[in-house]
């Protein structure tokens, strides 16, 4: 059982492969660190796709 206020997850090896690579990228401290900076990534990647759609659409 995980300490109070944490969970648990379960995830395939090439996600947990995934979450190393960013640890060693972006020099986390953590798995968790790792995983929040994953997210913060996808989601400023995600704006940027967004906002480039979005030029596209007003240059036509």
């Amino acid at each position: 059982m995980p300490p109070e206020g944490y969970n648990t997850i379960t995830v395939p090896d090439e996600v947990f492969e995934q979450v190393t690579e960013v640890m060693i990228e972006y020099d986390c401290d953590s798995i968790a660190d790792a995983v929040a900076t994953a997210s913060a990534v996808a989601l400023e990647r995600d704006e940027a796709a967004l906002a480039r759609l979005l030029a596209q659409r007003l240059a036509e």
